[in-house]
């Protein structure tokens, strides 16, 4: 579980010269699943997160701020259910020219879930391309205890905990 974290990319040192830090949130492990929520991520350029190798991530409760590249990248094997986030400032909110995994994520309310994980998933705010509707995420993370989200907010900005780059 990566949970309350203030993850800030303010860097002097970016690989994108513009203050963003690049390498942020690099998810790759063999069956892993992984919980993501109530994170402030600020000043990231991209990889926050990667996805990839037969990871499973539900990522929830999130506020993204001032993204100057992509937020999520999702390779081959990545699983990511993506409900109650919140994106500000985010140039592409998911990395679409390498996008090969499995995403499910909507703008509204989504009543699909309730068959899968036993209620509605929660709308994500601003997510624009973050839209997906694999219901292969779904079935791989149906009978596992999965936290509800609440609705999104930029909360975690006032309640994750100090943490830098």
């Amino acid at each position: 579980s990566i949970t309350n974290n203030y993850i800030n990319g303010e860097s002097d040192y970016s690989a994108t010269c513009d203050g963003h830090h690049y390498w942020n949130v690099y998810l790759d492990g063999s069956s892993d699943k992984v919980t993501f929520s109530g994170n402030y991520l600020y000043k990231t350029s991209v990889r926050a997160p990667k996805v990839q190798d037969n990871t499973y991530l539900h990522i929830y409760n999130n506020y993204w701020d001032n993204n100057s590249g992509h937020a999520f990248e999702i390779g081959s094997g990545g699983y990511v259910l993506a409900e109650g986030n919140y994106f500000s400032n985010v140039d592409t909110v998911l990395e679409t020219d390498t996008f090969e995994g499995a995403l499910f994520s909507s703008d509204s309310a989504s009543s699909t879930c309730e068959s899968y994980i036993g209620r509605s998933c929660v709308a994500n705010v601003n997510g624009g391309d973050l839209t997906g509707t694999s219901t292969t995420v779904l079935s791989n993370l149906s009978g596992d205890t999965l936290p509800s989200a609440d609705a999104a907010s930029t909360s975690p900005a006032s309640s994750a905990g100090q943490g830098n780059l």
